[in-house]
């Protein structure tokens, strides 16, 4: 590479090898990993939700173009700088949103909420498989006092014949 290319140029030249190298990784990398909590304030934002769904279109189209028309096409170039475009306005509105006081109380009672569901729904899971477990031991319990109570030739002629 000569030394004439751009800060942009490097960085997609560098994107594209990545992805050319580790596709797989690249299209598991969730985007909560890079902005924590988004779906949270998603949740809660309009602005934020709406943002967002423009940034994954945003994306979407911009690997298509990379693969259809590669890195240096001139449409290609226009989408990595729409989606460079929406994915700082989606950190600024985060920063926004984080320091906003009001908002930060909402958040935390939306998560609060969402643990308070996941313990119920733990505890409720822990009591189906006790009392699962507790079948089950009744069951080889009653088995084995089953097998323990029968006489190994019983025959219940004789028991009758005694009756009589």
């Amino acid at each position: 590479m000569s030394g004439n290319h751009s800060l942009s140029e490097l960085m997609n030249a560098m994107v594209t090898r990545l992805e050319y190298t580790h596709p797989e990784e690249m299209t598991n990398i969730p985007e909560g990993k890079q902005w924590q909590m988004i779906g949270v304030y998603i949740g809660v934002d309009p602005v934020l939700a709406a943002l967002y769904k423009q940034y994954c279109e945003a994306k979407n189209n911009l690997g298509k173009l990379l693969i259809e028309n590669g890195a240096q096409d001139p449409m290609t170039e226009i989408a990595w700088d729409m989606h460079d475009s929406l994915r700082s306005a989606i950190e600024t509105r985060l920063l926004e949103l984080k320091e906003d006081d009001a908002m930060g109380d909402r958040v935390a009672r939306i998560q609060a909420s969402k643990l308070a569901s996941r313990m119920v729904a733990g505890r409720a899971r822990k009591t189906q498989t006790q009392s699962l477990n507790d079948m089950m031991t009744f069951m080889m319990l009653a088995s084995l006092a089953m097998k323990n109570s029968m006489q190994p030739h019983h025959d219940i002629r004789q028991q009758f014949g005694r009756a009589s």
